[in-house]
This record gives C-alpha cells, structure tokens and sequence, in this order.
C-alpha cells in the first residue's frame, strides 16, 4: 500500500490534465477537418446525393454525416496525424498552424476540383504536384487568394505565440501549454510509431487488404463515381481507398497455355485481316486531335442559346468523314489524359482494376510492354500548347517511344511562342495557332518516312469566365441557370465556335496537300459547367462527345479498297483498329484482336463498368453479349492483363508488325 500511495504521491496532475486538453484540442481538429471536407463535397451544384448551393442545407447534410462510421474512421486518422506533428514538432502553437494550413490546402483542392468535375483528390492526383505552376491558372483567383491570406494569419499568429512562450510571457498559460506536450523521448517515438503505423496501412498494404482494412470502419466503395464514392464515404476514405494501386485483377484461366492459344488464334486472324489490306505506312501521317473539353452544345436537349450554329462546320466534316459518331468519354469535366491513353493503346479504363485511375501514372510506367498505336510509325511527335508534367507524361511518352513532346515548359523542345497566343492576351493558346503550328510539323510528299503526330489543344480548357471572348454574341435562352453558370456557358459557347472556325481552316489546308494524311479528331469529354445535366442519371449523354476521322483526298486515293466502318458509338480504344482500317495498312495479332472487338463488340462505356453501347445507343450489361462476344471479351481481357500486370507470357512478335 505505501508504495502505490507513493506512486501516486508522484502522479502528475497537471501533466495528465495537459495530456487531455492537447487530446481534446486534437479531437476537435480532427473533427473541424472532416466535417470542412465533407461540406466541400456537398456544397456543390451538381445535385448528386443532396449536392446544393444553399450553404445552410450543405451544413445540414454535413452534420448528418458526421454520425456515420465513415466519418468517425476519418476523425481518427485526422486525430493521429494531428498527434505525430505534435510529438515531431514539439510546439504546440506551430503543430496548430501547421495542422491548420493542411487542412485549408486540402479544402481547397477537394472543392476546386469537385466544382470542376465532381471527383475528389485521388492519390494519383499528388503525381501533379510537380506541374503546381499550371494547376493553380485552373483554381478560382478569389478562393486561392483568401486561402493565402488565411495561411499567412495562421502562421504570423502561431510564430508571436511561440515567441512569447520563450520569453515567458505567457505566466500560467505557458506552463499549462508546457505541460500539453510530450517531454519525454521515448514516448514520443512510441506515438510516431504507432500512430504513424496505423496511417501508413494503405501505403504498405495491397489493394485487398487495403479494402479489407477500410471496410472495418464502414467504407463501401461506389465502383461507378469516385464522386458519389466520397460523398457516400467522405473524401479521405475514397483517397486511401484508391493508395493501394493493383493494374488488372488476373482474368479466370489465365496460364501459359491459354496465352500460347490466344496467341495463335490471333495471329492466324491477322494473317486474314491482311489478305485484304493492301496500303502501307510508307509517306503517309496520322494526326491525332483531342480537342480540350470539345462537345457538341446541340445535343443538350436542356440547353437553348441564341446565336449562329456553335458546329456548324464540324456538323460538315463529320458528314464527309470517313467515319464518324459518338465517342464514349470515361471523364467529366477531366481524365484527358485518361481518354488519351485510351486512343494510343486501344485499352478501355473499364476492364483494369476499379483502383487504378491514371494509366500514365499507374500502368505506362510498370506494365511488362505498353503497345500503341505510334509504335507502328518512324517519326512520332506530341505538341501540347501547355506543361507537359501533368499526369506523368513527359515519362509516360518516353516509355511509349514518341521521339519529342513539345510543351511551354520545355527546354529541350518548346513550344514555339508565336503559336502560343490566345484568343486575348489572358487566354490559353488558340485552336488556330495550335493547327498552325500541328500544319507546320507534317512532313512533306517528299519525305517516305511514316509520321504520327499528336496535338492535345487548351483553348476550351477551364476556367470559363467573362470578357475571354470580346463580341460573344451567344446567350442562353434555357434553362434558367445561376449567373456564373450561365456566364461560363456563353463563355464556353463562343469558344466551342472559335474551334469551329479553326477546324474549317485546318481542313482546307490538308485537302490542298499532296501527302496523305488521315485525321482522328475528337473530343475529350464535356466541361463541367452544364450542371442542369446530372452525370450519373444521365450518363452515356453526359460522356458523349463527337469524334471522326478525316482523310484528305491523297490519303483516300493511296488506301483505296479500304472497308467502310460505321461505329455510331465508339469507345476511345477502338480508334487505333478504326485508324488502321481507314489506313488500309496491315495488322500485327495486337491490333488484329482490337479490331475483331471493335467489329463485334458494342462500344465500351467507360463512365460505369460492365457497359456497353451499341451503334442504335442502346445500354447493354455484359450478361446480354452473346456466347462468342463473351469469349471474345474474355481474349481481350487476358492480353491486358498479360501485358499490363501479368507474367507476359505472350511473345514480343504478338504486338509486331
């Protein structure tokens, strides 16, 4: 007894009752942190899951949050990486600060890129980090410049008051803040450890654990909407949720032999395929346009304006085209990259694994061989009028073989600053000076090399503001919507029709010239301004965008002979097999499969799993395909997954030609 008495007689009271005010005050971050997050997913416009601009409901539906599992699992986390900056730290006012400061950085960035696509920050989206010049053009100038003001208060604030707590000028507060803190060093380290363990979970763990682990606290995943996915579970949850990276889950009989068997069926089907292809890559160019945040305005059924057709003469070339339709975006308001991807490789997002959301990021780097569409032409080059560090694509590139990429932030291959002028002095680069820097870079009739050339354009990029386009005639009659929206659709309108004027002038010069060239324009997905179009319940129309291909009259008289194709509805992995088919140009037995998918499979509808279009427009499940579409989707699955992630039992020759 008398040694516990004195046990006790040694019991630090004002120590303890520190140790439970520094708990309380992290418990109560914690919660300002999850409940700010949360409010930046629902204070929205995009009336998904109670969304709304009426900020004393979004504060409602917040607190209703609050009370979900889901919500207390973020508390924790938030409350551990609270106590690591304090034990790190070890100064109380600054560890505030500096958990402050996070947590307006990552409000910020959930609600600028939410109002911009209604997708939270993903982990893949930290490999942006590096390209943070380019992002921060894309955030709101106000929210940006209040957020800095707050972070400068927030860090004057905390170093005056750990300046007094020196000086000791605090008196009984300081000892009271002194007695808060871990003295200790082997508790501290103790705390790093363990808590340091436990957030680092999803970093350490594959994607099954990682589920297994966030389904503890409540987690279920929304396989169709990383933005539904958050408002569901929370931000913090669906972005732990997508840490764990797996690339393809392995397809049911996948072995040695089945490849060996795959790969001998299609390389006979490529031996039929080039009994009537008859041209060859030799003097010829392919261009690949993905034209930024490119719709067509007419076909909003909702959406009214006054003034000139915005397409007129992209309606026209559409119709002369050598095929043309619809093109089934997998983003809304982004993933450009992503739809790109797409294009170059002929795979679908929809058949890799729900977790892996940026191929250039995820796949391009590790895969076993990344297969494309300009590995079968001599001379490959990429102009960007922007960063070419977004999404990893400088080294994505690299790893494809493209031989230069120019961009404004090059040194070895700039972007040419007399094609970099705006529509007005404050814009991104016009379409028109893109396509004349895109006509200065074909090669001459002259020159027998193959060349690929890609451009992705910025001009419609948001933001869409006021004044970007001067004498904008165009007006929306309805829907009745929100000034700004309604500011940033008009904006976007005439942008839409300056493109359209650019496209008439690229035509024209490539029918005068002599070389053949075959053109895949399209564009890349819808911006995210019509907010009256709710992207999920209105999905394949929310992530149509229109698409064709285009030959100039020297590429139609060289690959004469070639079938005609009619995709209504194409998936932007069909468009290597479609180019190659209006090329009239042979196959190895990679592309030989894409084509027998895009000849026998509906389009793959890449903003849900699972889905398919056909050419009426009609929404299929995989359970409707027929027996052979199945096998055939079966084939195309395990060649995936056998060069992205598998053991790469196919040989090199497989995707040779």
């Amino acid at each position: 007894m008398k040694q516990i008495f004195l046990k006790l007689q040694d019991f630090d009271t004002a120590s303890f009752q520190g140790k439970m005010r520094v708990f309380a005050t992290g418990l109560l971050l914690s919660m300002l942190t999850t409940f700010v997050l949360q409010f930046a997913m629902f204070f929205q416009e995009w009336g998904r899951y109670n969304q709304t601009t009426n900020i004393i409901q979004a504060l409602q539906y917040t607190a209703e949050y609050m009370v979900k599992a889901q919500a207390w699992f973020s508390v924790f986390e938030f409350f551990l990486l609270f106590l690591v900056i304090l034990v790190i730290i070890n100064r109380y006012f600054l560890t505030i600060a500096l958990y402050l400061i996070l947590t307006i950085i990552m409000f910020v960035a959930e609600y600028m890129k939410v109002k911009a696509r209604n997708e939270p920050i993903l982990f893949s989206d930290l490999s942006e980090i590096t390209a943070a010049n380019g992002l921060t053009g894309m955030v709101n100038k106000q929210l940006l410049t209040a957020s800095i003001l707050c972070v400068l208060g927030i860090i004057i604030l905390a170093l005056l008051l750990e300046y007094w707590m020196r000086k000791r000028r605090l008196g009984k507060f300081g000892k009271v803040v002194h007695d808060m803190l871990f003295q200790t060093v082997g508790v501290r380290i103790g705390i790093v450890l363990i808590a340091g363990g436990i957030l680092a979970i999803p970093f350490t763990v594959n994607a099954d654990r990682n589920q297994a682990w966030l389904s503890y606290a409540g987690y279920e995943r929304v396989v169709y909407s990383s933005g539904d996915d958050a408002l569901w579970n929370g931000p913090l949850a669906t972005f732990l949720s997508n840490v764990s990276t797996i690339i393809m889950r392995e397809p049911s009989g996948y072995s040695a032999k089945t490849m060996r068997e795959v790969q001998h069926r299609y390389e006979r089907e490529a031996q039929n395929i080039n009994v009537h292809r008859t041209s060859s890559k030799k003097g010829q160019t392919l261009i690949y346009v993905l034209s930024e945040s490119l719709t067509d305005p007419n076909e909003i059924k909702e959406l009214h304006y006054s003034g000139e057709n915005v397409s007129k003469n992209i309606d026209q070339v559409m119709q002369r085209s050598t095929v043309s339709g619809k093109m089934l975006s997998s983003g809304y308001g982004g993933g450009t990259a992503n739809i790109e991807y797409m294009t170059l490789a002929g795979f679908p997002l929809a058949t890799y694994a729900p977790e892996m959301t940026v191929p250039y990021v995820q796949v391009v780097p590790f895969a076993n061989a990344v297969p494309n569409v300009t590995s079968l032409f001599q001379k490959k080059e990429v102009l960007h009028p922007f960063v070419g560090s977004l999404y990893n694509r400088q080294g994505a590139y690299k790893r494809m073989g493209i031989n230069h990429f120019y961009t404004t932030d090059s040194d070895k291959n700039p972007y040419p600053k007399k094609y970099q002028a705006g529509i007005t002095k404050a814009d991104y680069p016009s379409d028109e000076n893109a396509f004349k820097f895109l006509e200065s870079k074909i090669s001459s009739s002259s020159n027998n090399q193959s060349q690929f050339l890609q451009l992705m354009t910025m001009q419609n990029h948001m933001p869409y503001v006021a004044g970007e386009y001067p004498n904008n005639n165009y007006h929306v009659l309805s829907p009745a919507v929100s000034g700004g929206t309604k500011t940033q659709i008009e904006s976007y309108l005439a942008g839409v029709h300056e493109s359209d004027l650019a496209l008439k002038k690229l035509i024209n010069k490539l029918d005068k010239s002599s070389r053949p060239v075959t053109m895949v324009f399209y564009g890349d997905h819808w911006p995210g301004i019509f907010t009256f179009v709710d992207p999920q319940k209105q999905a394949k129309i929310a992530h149509e965008t229109d698409y064709f291909i285009y030959q100039n009259d020297a590429a139609k008289k060289l690959d004469n002979g070639a079938q005609t194709q009619n995709r209504n509805y194409a998936s932007p992995s069909d468009f290597p097999a479609m180019t190659l088919q209006a090329m009239n140009v042979k196959v190895s037995p990679f592309f030989a499969l894409q084509t027998d998918v895009k000849d026998e499979l509906p389009a793959f509808a890449n903003y849900t799993r699972g889905t398919f279009v056909d050419n009426n427009g009609n929404e299929l499940k995989t359970k409707d395909l027929t027996t052979k579409q199945k096998k055939l989707l079966h084939d195309f699955k395990l060649v995936q997954y056998d060069l992205s992630s598998g053991k790469h039992y196919l040989s090199n020759s497989f995707t040779k030609k």
